[in-house]
């Protein structure tokens, strides 16, 4: 099998990421903190936008507009949790004009810039991108300075460094691919391979990026026993029990026999009964 073959299956298979976050999210739904909210509606979007991509993939070719999707879903759930896990004052107000700003910036790029279904929103995703590791840096100083010893034990600490992993690598992903989408002098079968050859690594660290939210919902504890996480057909008591049978008969008809066996006076009696059985 060819190597970009190869390379392309790994892509698609790490996009399924978001799953992992998700599935653990999910058994915690009822204990995840209103500041952790959005990351869950997050990785749920990340889920939906999976099956999305590739249906568009398989149907019309084109899953563009997907990366627009994306990326304003992103800074919104993303920046609105740094909102509420920063201190409040006039940074809040800064996240609430950043916001703004990139929303008018991802409209410009997908309308006149690059197009909602031509190229991928680079503008958008690098200012998006800039934005989220500006924040983290920021809430990880912060962290530093209230809580300095033990960072490791608090899910927020992670939810920082799983931002800096990603958006510190997508930004130039995403203006990689783009200069490579608007050159002129690449036949396709070069692009393509350009293509696939630059997202590896982001694909990479998106599904990175996931693991690190999944470990970061596992400080939270589970809304049912770990036996009730368990799809029903998994569980031991819905299966059907085989009827247990000694010499014959039901077992339930010689519970009163057994039983007797304890008493040492009654042993002779006991066997006695067996015999006539």
């Amino acid at each position: 099998m060819d190597a970009w073959v190869v390379v392309h299956h790994i892509n698609r298979i790490l996009e399924a990421a978001p799953i992992l976050p998700f599935a653990c999210a999910c058994l915690r739904r009822q204990h995840i903190p209103y500041r952790f909210r959005l990351v869950f509606y997050y990785v749920a979007a990340k889920v939906v936008l999976f099956p999305m991509d590739t249906l568009s993939r398989i149907t019309i070719r084109n899953n563009v507009y997907l990366f627009h999707l994306s990326t304003v879903l992103m800074l919104v759930l993303l920046a609105g949790t740094y909102q509420r896990l920063l201190p409040a004052g006039r940074m809040q107000q800064l996240i609430r004009l950043s916001i703004g700003v990139f929303l008018i910036v991802a409209l410009l790029d997908a309308t006149v810039l690059n197009g909602f279904t031509t190229d991928v929103n680079s503008y958008a995703q690098a200012l998006g991108c800039t934005i989220l590791v500006t924040l983290a840096i920021i809430h990880v100083v912060y962290l530093t300075r209230s809580l300095p010893f033990e960072l490791e034990k608090h899910p927020e600490f992670f939810f920082s460094v799983a931002i800096l992993v990603y958006c510190s690598c997508s930004v130039v992903t995403y203006a990689a691919i783009n200069i490579i989408y608007s050159a002129e002098y690449y036949d396709r079968a070069t692009i393509i391979r350009l293509d696939t050859l630059l997202s590896s690594p982001d694909t990479f660290l998106a599904a990175v990026h996931m693991a690190l939210l999944a470990w970061m919902f596992h400080f939270f504890p589970l809304s049912v026993s770990a036996r009730g996480a368990l799809p029903r057909w998994l569980h031991y008591s819905s299966w059907r029990r085989r009827p247990y049978r000694l010499l014959g008969q039901p077992l339930t008809a010689l519970v009163p026999a057994i039983a007797v066996l304890r008493v040492p006076s009654a042993i002779s009696d006991s066997v006695q009964l067996l015999q006539d059985k």
